[in-house]
């Protein structure tokens, strides 16, 4: 267990409005999911702080017996720079609930009101790794839908 996946995406959104949808339940619970799989608005805990909680719960659309939980508390918060979380998920085959993985997720400013948003978590194995970075690929998918729709826009 010694993979850490990286994901990266450009935005053309400012990383203030980016931001807002990592630590904004209401928000979060809209885009924070893979294709298939919903987030539980109820299930939804953000309290972007040092020390603060993080935890939802996602349900699988076509099975809602299969569930993923995360729940851990944030490392580090510099807005709107950086946001970095230790968790523990369970439910997902391959990934140890045991065993903390870090997720950090960064705003950089592009200019033009655009963001490279970059994501990095783990360890994970290198198969676990593979698969959930497709899974960050369908969630950025999402927050982009998510990001169009929405009227928080605050360029």
């Amino acid at each position: 267990m010694d993979t850490v996946l990286e994901v990266e995406r450009e935005f053309a959104h400012p990383r203030e409005v980016l931001f807002r949808a990592f630590t904004e339940p209401a928000s979060f619970s809209q885009w924070f999911a893979p294709t298939g799989w919903h987030v539980l608005p109820e299930s939804v805990e953000l309290n972007p702080q040092l020390g603060g909680r993080i935890r939802h719960t996602k349900v699988r659309d076509d099975d809602p017996g299969k569930i993923w939980v995360v729940d851990g508390v944030y490392t580090e918060v510099f807005y709107p720079d950086v946001l970095v979380t230790k968790q523990r998920i369970s439910g997902i085959p391959g990934i140890d609930p045991s065993r903390p993985v870090e997720l950090r997720v960064e705003f950089t400013r592009l200019g033009q009101g655009k963001t490279l948003l970059r994501i990095v978590q783990g360890p994970y194995t290198e198969q676990a790794a593979l698969d959930y970075s497709d899974g960050w690929e369908s969630i950025l998918d999402h927050l982009q839908s998510h990001l169009t729709t929405s009227k928080d826009d605050a360029r």
